[in-house]
């Protein structure tokens, strides 16, 4: 499409979306290429270029009497194309431009404005840039078009993707997404954009990229079921898409297909505004997107203009774009119509349709982006011609301070005024360019809202842009963005949280810097930020909080004179400082005494003025200087300098001697020093060369000229040479075939190439490598079919050497490991020590003879270098901070945690009944601990009870033995075996506290005690109420209250009240069983067994009512404690109850306070305590009675008054 004009600028646009290239047969001339698939916003595009165009002429503000013209092709979205159009608009069309004789004159266009795509724009500007034409994109973002060397005159109005990145990586920033995936198209938009984003990310430190996948281009299932499967097993929810519309419409295909939800999307301004995918199917999956979308802007009068298009205003030739648009919008055709075309039904266009009621997105002006772009690029050509028009003669910018006119424009100072081009659109956007050629860029940020009627709207939430003052800003509007997730928040993408204060961050081994643990602070240390470093040590006088965010005071302790240890310490101060002065007085008496030491190392004592008469065996401390020694270094040299002789020096050898190096293979070539000493410049005279190689080898091996010599040589005393000097008798490097390296490399590409001619030349007619199984003939030989042959080379070299070449081109690689040797008598020698080669069935290998390598150190052993030394088992890895990975420390692993390998990464921690060995290099078994037979504090126990039970059963023999004395008989003997009885199931109740708990022992442990208990109690309660009504019976009318306590009563009411504990233990069994327990609260390092009573108050109630017993029994006897002597056995059964009471009162805090075995010792301990009380107390008057006062145990003096009180 094109108009003429004073000033033509050129376009470039995808008026049509593919395009049919010709089947090539190469037997007839090929049809050109055929452009399909009309696209109506493609025409838009360069219909507003027409529009600014024709906006332009009618201002008279700009460019006044000039008008424009424009010459607008299509690219077909094909490269080609679009290559061939940038040429036609570079060099004019022949009917329409022809230029002067002298080649000046105003040329085709000044500027092209296009292309629209990265890759196209790439290929025309490394051409059209050779001509310092001016192109301005308005759609090329790849940030690669900004290298000003490759592409000089290239501009663009849209923003490059390096912003386009950095715009991204601003918002990952700001919803703290420190974890995101990276999709990129298999382009030249796609993989630039994924170099600098990996780059861009790191610098800026806002995250990391759990994956980076590359898009296939076409059909490939198999490629995109892989790329979504990482989406869903990766962590990270943000997914970042740097493709175009084509590739998602295909990866949002298998999205569907396995249900790929919760992610959020981050769309490129490619596919920000694709209608194709904001459809209620994908809307599941991509509703909430955020996008970066090319800045959309208004342009007053265009859509006027666009209504003004006819086919009937341009030229008719059958493939004007204006021509096409109208058949594609109304469905017909101009005539003359294609064959068959009206006898199908089809129309005749007339031109004189209505566009204005035709339903065509051409006509739709709302959401100008592109088309803004396309507006901004017209205006700033012509601001840039119109600087360039009002340059004033003899103030110009150029050569002479001359200025540029259209009769003699040249595109390179059009380009000079572009680059300075400052001016603002009517929309409000300032239009500038820098040194890159890259306008000031703004982008608008999309967000995809899906509605609850299932409609879908993208709507702005904000804007990216840079201002010369201000620089990138971005801003968001937050409360306007739709999440597309239950919580309608920002979704969490990271892949480690935060390390909270009293953390710090350890970095996991083979992972992104994002992923970390968090490591909690030692004793004594701090951090008091989030994501910390390291952790910090407190101050001296203080130590770390709990929490470890932040430092304490330490607390004070010091020996106090106050305290007893204090004052005891200070006595003996005081006593010592005596002593010693009487000791120095006594040495002051006998001062001349000598002295001598052991072990007194101060230098000052060597002061013989001070210490006339002091000795020591021992050396001064002014003797201990230990002086260190510096070792070299071992250099490893490259093949670049590992053979260069000008480094074997003597004043070199003591720092690099024992280099080791790389070094070119040696080889041996037989024959080629012979073949030397036949060269000869007669034999080489007829290659027409005044000059030639070997005419100046000559020359300069024998220091001659051959004639005719240069002026003055002869008469300088120089020599002619004449050729038949003796090239074996002089001293030249050129014979020195000792180290063949490059030349053996020459020999065996040499021998490649003849090897390749070798196996064409051998191909049989009819079986060739070649179209039609043909052979390459030395007639009609191709170079690509000698290249074919050799990449199959395979052969060896006399030395021995394989050479053939891999799929890059490349040898299978070989080099000699060469060792400087540095040798006694001062000469120097690179020897060979080893080899390392890669061959094709065992891959790469390294060779070395360790034991003839020199190392220049005094140990003769090769030198440790090492960053950190391994860390051991019983450690972890811990990185330095802002220090490669090989630097790191040694942490100990914690208590209950090992590692049993070297450099460890993390520790683990032993299983549940395992702790962590001294060395926490393996686990251990935790020591068992219950309160054994075999321990001290358990025999000192079983002997106790066993003694207690031995003297009950040796009172019981007594009481049986005079049973028929008064002593045993007085107040019911019965109750006093059933006591005795009890008294020894008490005793032997406590052995059941002792030794491994089990479930019986732990379930007849406390109904053994507390049965046995009350059964004793119960006997005692008894006997004092049998006190009382005895008493009561002796006064006149007390007779008739003694028969309610007669023997079968008293055995009933001990039954009862036993019974009732039986009873209590029983539900207590039944509903909560005691159980053997293995509790690892009180020491980590220990398993305690312990018995857990199953239900507290099944315990309590079981104690209460002992004591209910105790006590009642108690407040009895205190009553009867007055009664006369003969009937009286209250005051023993009071003292005894007192002990019962104060011993099993003590015992409820101690038993609380008690860890482990310790609370079983207490509760035993209480048993005997309790039970010895009761015997002594009880029984052992009586016995003293019975034994050693047997006048005493008579009815008489127990009858009598005078009876002596017990």
């Amino acid at each position: 499409m094109h108009k003429p004009g004073d000033v033509i600028l050129g376009g470039l646009f995808e008026v049509h979306y593919t395009s049919v290239f010709p089947e090539l047969t190469f037997t007839s001339e090929p049809n050109q290429l055929s452009c399909q698939g009309f696209d109506p916003p493609g025409f838009r595009h360069a219909m507003t270029m027409a529009f600014a165009i024709d906006e332009i002429n009618k201002n008279s503000n700009l460019l006044p009497n000039v008008t424009l013209g424009y010459s607008l092709y299509d690219n077909c979205a094909t490269l080609v194309i679009g290559f061939s159009a940038a040429l036609s608009l570079a060099s004019g069309r022949d009917e329409q431009f022809l230029l002067r004789e002298n080649c000046l004159g105003t040329p085709p266009v000044v500027g092209i404005v296009g292309d629209s795509f990265s890759t196209f724009s790439i290929a025309t500007s490394d051409v059209i840039g050779l001509f310092r034409l001016p192109m301005v994109s308005y759609f090329a973002t790849c940030s690669c078009l900004s290298d000003r060397q490759r592409f000089p005159s290239f501009f663009r109005t849209i923003p490059s993707d390096a912003f386009q990145v950095r715009a991204m990586i601003q918002i990952l920033k700001r919803f703290g997404w420190t974890w995101a995936g990276l999709l990129v198209s298999d382009d030249d938009y796609g993989l630039n954009v994924a170099r600098s984003f990996q780059s861009d990310l790191t610098q800026s430190g806002g995250g990391c990229l759990a994956y980076t996948e590359i898009l296939p281009w076409g059909d490939n299932p198999a490629e995109l079921r892989r790329i979504v499967d990482v989406m869903k097993k990766s962590t990270a929810r943000v997914v970042i898409v740097f493709a175009h519309q084509i590739h998602m419409i295909q990866l949002m295909e298998e999205v569907v297909k396995q249900n790929v939800t919760g992610l959020q999307w981050m769309a490129s301004e490619a596919w920000t505004a694709a209608a194709v995918l904001q459809t209620p199917r994908l809307m599941p999956y991509l509703g909430g997107t955020l996008g970066i979308a090319i800045r959309r802007g208004e342009i007053p009068g265009l859509r006027e203009f666009l209504l003004q298009t006819r086919p009937d205003l341009h030229h008719n030739d059958g493939n004007s774009m204006v021509r096409q648009f109208w058949e594609h919008t109304f469905q017909c055709r101009f005539a003359p119509s294609p064959a068959g075309w009206v006898e199908a039904g089809g129309t005749l266009c007339t031109g004189d349709e209505d566009l204005e009621n035709v339903d065509t997105e051409f006509l739709d002006v709302s959401n100008l982006r592109p088309e803004y772009n396309i507006y901004k690029a017209v205006y700033a050509l012509a601001y840039a011609l119109d600087d360039m028009l009002q340059c004033e003669p003899g103030r110009g910018p150029f050569s002479g301070h001359s200025c540029a006119s259209l009769q003699k424009l040249e595109p390179w100072q059009i380009m000079y005024y572009l680059e300075k081009v400052n001016f603002t659109t009517p929309f409000g956007d300032q239009v500038s360019f820098d040194e890159n050629g890259d306008a000031l860029p703004i982008y608008d940020i999309m967000n995809w809202l899906w509605l609850p009627d299932g409609r879908t709207k993208v709507q702005n939430v904000g804007v990216v842009k840079k201002s010369p003052f201000r620089g990138e800003e971005l801003t968001l509007h937050e409360d306007k963005i739709f999440w597309n997730i239950d919580s309608k928040q920002p979704p969490r993408s990271v892949c480690s949280e935060s390390c909270p204060p009293g953390t710090r961050m350890a970095r996991k081994k083979g992972e992104p810097e994002c992923c970390f643990d968090c490591i909690p602070c030692s004793e004594g240390k701090i951090s008091n930020e989030t994501d910390s470093m390291e952790c910090t040590s407190c101050p001296e006088d203080f130590w770390s909080s709990p929490q470890r965010d932040h430092c304490v005071p330490k607390k004070t302790e010091f020996l106090s004179y106050h305290e007893p240890l204090g004052i005891c310490l200070t006595t003996a101060s005081l006593l010592g400082t005596f002593i010693c002065a009487a000791v120095l007085g006594i040495f002051i008496y006998h001062r001349s005494t000598p002295m001598v030491s052991y072990f007194a190392t101060c230098s000052c004592l060597s002061d013989r003025q001070r210490f006339p008469s002091f000795f020591r065996t021992i050396p001064s401390d002014a003797f201990q200087v230990v002086k260190k020694n510096v070792t070299g270094l071992q250099w490893i040299a490259s093949e670049a300098w590992t053979l260069v002789d000008g480094l074997h020096t003597p004043a070199f050898m003591p720092y690099l001697g024992g280099t080791l190096g790389i070094a070119i293979r040696r080889g041996k070539i037989p024959g080629l020093r012979d073949f030397l000493l036949r060269i000869n410049p007669e034999h080489h005279h007829g290659n027409g060369y005044e000059n030639s190689m070997v005419r100046q080898f000559w020359e300069h091996t024998f220091q001659c000229r051959f004639a005719p010599a240069p002026a003055g040589w002869v008469e300088a005393g120089g020599a002619l040479c004449t050729g038949q000097e003796d090239l074996e008798n002089v001293k030249s490097e050129f014979l020195d075939v000792s180290e063949l390296r490059p030349e053996y490399n020459i020999y065996k590409a040499v021998y490649a190439l003849a090897y390749a001619l070798d196996d064409m030349l051998q191909c049989e007619p009819g079986r060739g490598p070649f179209s039609g199984h043909s052979c390459a003939t030395l007639q009609r030989l191709e170079p690509w079919q000698l290249m074919y042959y050799l990449e199959r080379v395979n052969f060896t070299t006399p030395f021995g050497d394989q050479v053939s070449f891999d799929e890059n081109g490349d040898a299978l690689p070989i080099y000699d490991i060469m060792n400087w040797l540095w040798l006694p008598d001062g000469t120097i020698k690179v020897q060979t020590v080893g080899e390392v080669k890669r061959s094709i069935f065992k891959g790469e290998e390294l060779t070395l003879d360790e034991g003839r390598i020199f190392w220049n150190l005094e140990t003769k052993e090769p030198p440790k270098s090492v960053c950190s030394e391994s860390c051991p088992p019983g450690t972890r890895m811990a990185r330095k901070k802002g220090q490669p990975v090989c630097c790191f420390d040694c942490i100990p692993c914690s208590e209950g945690k090992i590692s049993n390998e070297t450099d460890s990464m993390e520790c683990t921690s032993c299983p549940e009944d395992f702790w962590s060995s001294p060395q926490h290099d393996h686990c251990v078994p935790k020591t068992t601990e219950f309160l054994s037979y075999h321990e001290p504090l358990g025999i000192c126990l079983t002997t106790a009870s066993l003694l207690g039970t031995f003297i009950c059963a040796v009172v019981l023999g007594i009481f049986i033995y005079h049973r028929s004395t008064p002593m045993v008989r007085a107040n019911n003997s019965e109750l006093s075996f059933l006591l005795l009885v009890s008294l020894q199931l008490c005793f032997l109740c406590s052995l059941l506290f002792i030794g491994r708990p089990r479930l019986w022992t732990c379930q007849l442990r406390h109904a053994a005690f507390g049965i046995s208990f009350v059964l004793c109690v119960s006997c005692i309660l008894v006997k004092t109420m049998v006190v009382l009504a005895v008493f009561k019976a002796s006064k006149p009318g007390g007779g008739a209250k003694l028969k309610w306590f007669g023997a079968v009563q008293q055995r009933g009411t001990v039954l009862v009240l036993t019974s009732v504990q039986a009873a209590i233990c029983t539900a207590w069994l039944v509903s909560a069983s005691p159980a053997p327990h293995k509790n690892t609260d009180y020491h980590n390092d220990k398993i305690v067994y312990e018995c857990v009573v199953g239900s507290t108050v099944g315990f309590a109630v079981l104690l209460g009512y002992i004591g209910l017993l105790a006590i009642l029994s108690f407040l009895l006897a205190f009553l009867a404690r007055n009664l006369p002597d003969n009937f009286n056995e209250a005051k023993l059964i009071t003292f005894s109850m007192l002990i019962f009471c104060a011993v099993w009162v003590a015992f409820v805090p101690a038993y609380v306070n008690s860890p482990g075995k310790y609370a079983d010792a207490v509760e035993v301990f209480a048993i005997l305590a309790s039970s010895f009380g009761l015997l002594v107390a009880l029984f052992g008057p009586k016995c003293y009675i019975i034994l050693l006062r047997p006048e005493r145990n008579t009815k008489k003096a127990i009858m009598g008054r005078e009876t002596t009180k017990l």
